[in-house]
């Protein structure tokens, strides 16, 4: 309590204290006050009016009672007096037994004896109580003293209704914002948390943090988390000393997927003990006898008793679930407890997303400085690499303006035009393979392939090139057909760049090779030549975007290094992967290995 000039009022809550202002000055009271539930008190955090009245420890002015505090039970009491005006209520001295106890404030006064029934006594009050979505007291408008000294009117009345639903409005506002407030503290701890982690904590490592006192509060024996983690996957914990891998069960885990979601959309939480589930495993309902023996299954790996199922989530999107257990002997779960752990879920969920957040966040900052590497790097070879050629064009051209049509120099240029403008299209064409591979909305066009004969129209597109440049090559298929899911056009793609690679460094003379490699679930479409080879420590690079290695380039112009990057993307696109052996000096096998139809079960 204030005592004296010098001591400072607590702040009032400025949208509530302009309610306050706005009942004594335009509707004519000598004071107002709101008041905000704090558990079983309300406290005082707006007021206004120039009176002075005393409670059980003195006299005290409207000011002096911000931050102060009272029994709710004085307001419920009030309210079972009180005559209905609509949304405010009016408390008549004759019902008033409250008075002056429990530490109430009432204005000081003289007038207890009243000249007209209409007069305002000390006692009367006036109170416009605020209740909630779930129809909980939370707040409440008192109002005394009307400056014209009569109980208020039907237009008065009016009035202070309106004033009643704005406060209602403002004061359930305030506590929304409280709320958050609260709930935004607990999000900033948990990604400081995670910060402060070096980005190596996840969403493990905080369960590990959080663990023991989260069975503590919750008296629980033990606990189990699994939940949706950043990348897609899901996070699977146990607290320690809890012998249970979500992945020794897969029955279970579908099960307890589908009790998430269902107990999530509901608002529940599910309590199961050994008794329930095995009253279950005798109903008629097949799927509540297949849950029965599934919890059943649970709770023996776990060697537990009962065990309190609380979902995971946020709005309306289900994250998870929290499993909470207790052993033998143990008391079994309450409503009340599962209520309380709900809790729990909820502001768990929000964890969930922020360490989510902040893995994904984490994750895109190393693929934009991934992109931004490879967008400057591909500005910078496309200038370098379409330079040359397009001089060497412009060059040609004007030279060829200049040769009589039709003479042997005029053909030498004419070749030589020809020439630049192939390498050209080839290096646009891996460019723009390249982009399209690199678009993650991009997919390919699924449909079955075989190997084979595409294999075949490959080998008679490159007859002629291998035969320009004196090299043999061999194509050695199964009779049978090869079949693969997948698109047609970018195996074919990624194929031909083998071929070309090989061409472009094996000497006149030399031998390449195109075949197929069955195993019992995959085909490996081979390319080997006996070519300059790679040097063992660029092997690992030659992946690699807009990489040439060291190697010279023998039947042509090296590109701009995309065309083994375009095989490994083509490769993962299928569920496949990509195999290089080589020797420098000796030559060099590439495999594109993808999975046989009959074996494919998922398309990234």
């Amino acid at each position: 309590m204030p005592d004296g000039a010098s001591e400072a009022y607590p702040t009032p809550d400025p949208g509530l204290q302009l309610i306050a202002e706005g009942v004594t000055e335009l509707v004519g009271f000598g004071a107002a006050v709101i008041n905000i539930r704090r558990g079983d008190e309300f406290e005082i955090v707006a007021a206004y009016g120039d009176e002075t009245g005393h409670t059980t420890d003195g006299e005290m002015t409207v000011a002096e009672m911000l931050g102060t505090r009272f029994p709710v039970s004085v307001v419920t009491d009030l309210l079972d007096m009180s005559e209905d005006w609509g949304d405010i209520k009016f408390v008549p001295h004759e019902k008033n037994t409250i008075g002056e106890a429990e530490g109430y404030w009432v204005p000081d006064t003289d007038e207890d004896i009243l000249k007209d029934p209409q007069d305002w006594h000390r006692l009367d009050e006036l109170l416009a109580p605020f209740y909630d979505e779930n129809g909980e007291l939370v707040g409440v408008l008192s109002i005394d003293r009307p400056t014209n000294g009569r109980r208020p009117g039907r237009r008065q009345q009016r009035i202070l209704n309106r004033f009643a639903r704005q406060a209602k409005r403002a004061v359930l506002l305030t506590l929304q914002r409280e709320y958050l407030e609260e709930r935004a503290n607990n999000l900033l701890e948990a990604q400081s948390f995670l910060r402060e982690a070096n980005s190596q904590l996840g969403l493990k490592g905080v369960l590990e943090a959080t663990q023991e006192a989260m069975s503590r509060g919750l008296d629980a024996d033990g606990l189990y988390v699994q939940a949706q983690a950043g990348d897609g996957g899901s996070v699977v914990y146990a607290s320690p000393g809890l012998r249970w891998n979500a992945n020794d069960s897969g029955n279970i885990a579908a099960g307890q997927a589908y009790q998430t979601t269902r107990l999530w959309n509901e608002g529940q939480h599910a309590i199961v003990n050994r008794e329930l589930l095995r009253h279950r495993l005798h109903q008629s309902d097949p799927e509540q006898r297949m849950f029965a023996k599934i919890g059943l299954e649970f709770l023996d790996a776990v060697e537990a008793d009962s065990l309190l199922v609380v979902p995971i989530g946020v709005e309306t999107t289900a994250l998870g679930h929290l499993v909470l257990l207790r052993g033998s002997g143990r008391p079994r779960w309450t409503d009340a407890e599962g209520r309380l752990a709900m809790e729990f879920g909820r502001d768990f969920g929000r964890i969930v997303l922020t360490s989510n957040a902040y893995t994904q966040e984490r994750d895109l900052a190393q693929r934009l400085a991934t992109a931004d590497k490879v967008h400057s790097q591909l500005i910078e070879s496309v200038a370098q690499e379409l330079h040359n050629p397009l001089s060497a064009l412009t060059t040609g051209i004007d030279a060829l303006r200049h040769e009589e049509r039709g003479s042997t120099a005029w053909f030498q240029q004419v070749g030589n035009l020809i020439s630049r403008s192939d390498q050209l299209v080839a290096m646009v064409d891996d460019l723009l393979l390249f982009s399209r591979f690199s678009d993650p909305s991009s997919r390919p066009t699924l449909a079955y392939v075989d190997l084979v004969p595409l294999l075949r129209e490959i080998f008679e597109q490159r007859t002629y090139e291998s035969e320009k440049r004196g090299i043999e090559v061999t194509i050695d298929v199964p009779s049978h057909s090869v079949q693969v899911l997948g698109d047609r056009s970018e195996i074919k793609a990624a194929i031909l760049r083998l071929v070309d690679n090989a061409l472009v460094y094996t000497h006149r003379g030399g031998h390449v090779r195109l075949y197929i490699v069955e195993s019992a679930n995959e085909a490996a479409i081979s390319v080997t030549d006996n070519g300059v080879g790679i040097p063992a420590a660029e092997q690992m690079q030659v992946f690699t975007e807009f990489y040439r290695g060291s190697s010279q380039a023998i039947g042509g112009r090296k590109g701009v290094g995309l065309g083994l990057s375009i095989v490994d993307r083509v490769a993962r696109r299928h569920d496949g992967r990509v195999t290089l052996r080589s020797e420098p000096g000796t030559g060099t096998r590439v495999s594109l290995v993808l999975p046989l139809a009959n074996d494919m079960i998922s398309f990234g």
